[in-house]
């Protein structure tokens, strides 16, 4: 099949094999994906990323050997095409998306990532291997680029519901790239009175706006802090940093008013100072968040299908798998926002 692979540092499209699935296993075949700010990471710092996981505790990703070819892409929809022993509940020809992962029982965690395991390619490739007891049926009303972000809908509702909000609390989202403005949605569908939103860019920005933002702020031209205190009286109770720079920590916790908590879900790849003296005078929660839980996963795709969260606007681009290099490339500019592949045209 073909697939887009990371070697060292190098994207390209090459034939790899096409997978075959074991027992408990379906094969389906890649109707989209969305290109996600950690595989951008990984083709900029894949060697940080696996020290980062062995430093954590983590063995997840021992198995990865950079000069390997790797088909990363865990943001998918697929339709069945072939199913191993003990997935006959699942037929050819049906809509599916599920977590990124497929249970293994010799895997040092009971599982692989798919599209972070050279073992278990990922769905920048025309083919997916899915475990069946991960699977959920998407219904044939939700678009496929729609239903490819319910992975990313997901990592935002798990950032919200972290965060322990109560009607008290107005919020600032740090950041309007993809997770940021998934924070957002979610925060409005949650019911949180205020949210502003800050960001460089100003198609990102409209964005904000366009998606319920109460506030949208250039931190160029305009303090985040002054601005929002100066519609709510008050710092910020919520600082969801979704940025991941250097630096942007820091600003969040200077942000928040006392006893406040900052919900860290921008991941930094290299090291970043803080002041813990900031953190400690105000009494601040500071809470790092990964991923979503299997219910999260469940409503995320759920709301995405009712409408309640509308992911739509945030997909600036559909690009094929030809095209899938030089769109990581361009998604350096923040004029993009969700580019989404098709693999298969």
């Amino acid at each position: 099949m073909r697939a887009m692979v990371l070697r060292g540092d190098a994207l390209a499209i090459e034939d790899v094999e096409r997978p075959t699935p074991g027992p408990g296993q379906v094969l389906a075949k890649v109707l989209a994906c969305g290109i996600c700010g950690s595989d951008l990471h990984a083709a900029l710092y894949l060697g940080e990323m696996i020290a980062a996981s062995r430093a954590s505790g983590s063995s997840a990703w021992d198995t990865i050997d950079r000069e390997q070819a790797m088909v990363m892409g865990h943001e998918f929809v697929a339709e069945v095409v072939e199913v191993g022993e003990g997935a006959e509940n699942w037929r050819p020809g049906q809509r599916v998306t599920s977590m990124p992962v497929l249970p293994d029982r010799d895997a040092p965690n009971g599982f692989r990532s798919i599209g972070y395991a050279p073992e278990v390619p990922g769905a920048y490739g025309e083919y997916v291997l899915m475990g069946a007891a991960m699977l959920l049926p998407v219904e044939d009303s939700l678009p496929d680029e729609v239903a490819a972000t319910t992975e990313p809908c997901a990592v935002g509702l798990h950032a919200v519901r972290q965060a322990g909000l109560t009607s008290r609390d107005h919020v600032v989202v740090m950041g309007a790239g993809p997770i940021g403005l998934m924070t957002l949605l979610w925060l409005k569908e949650e019911g949180v009175k205020h949210v502003t939103v800050s960001d460089y860019a100003a198609s990102r920005r409209g964005l904000a706006a366009r998606l319920g933002a109460d506030l949208v702020v250039n931190p160029g031209e305009t303090g985040v802090q002054e601005a929002h205190e100066a519609v709510m009286g008050s710092r910020p109770t919520v600082v969801f940093e979704c940025v991941g720079i250097r630096g942007t920590l820091e600003q969040a916790m200077e942000m928040t008013e006392r006893q406040g908590t900052v919900v860290v879900v921008g991941v930094c790849m290299l090291e970043d100072t803080i002041r813990p003296m900031v953190g400690i005078n105000k009494q601040l929660t500071l809470r790092f968040v990964l991923g979503y839980t299997a219910d999260e996963y469940a409503e995320a795709l759920a709301a995405l299908t009712a409408g309640r969260v509308d992911t739509r606007p945030l997909i600036t681009r559909i690009v094929s798998l030809e095209e899938l290099p030089a769109a990581f490339k361009a998604l350096a500019s923040p004029e993009e926002c969700k580019v989404v592949v098709k693999p298969n045209g």
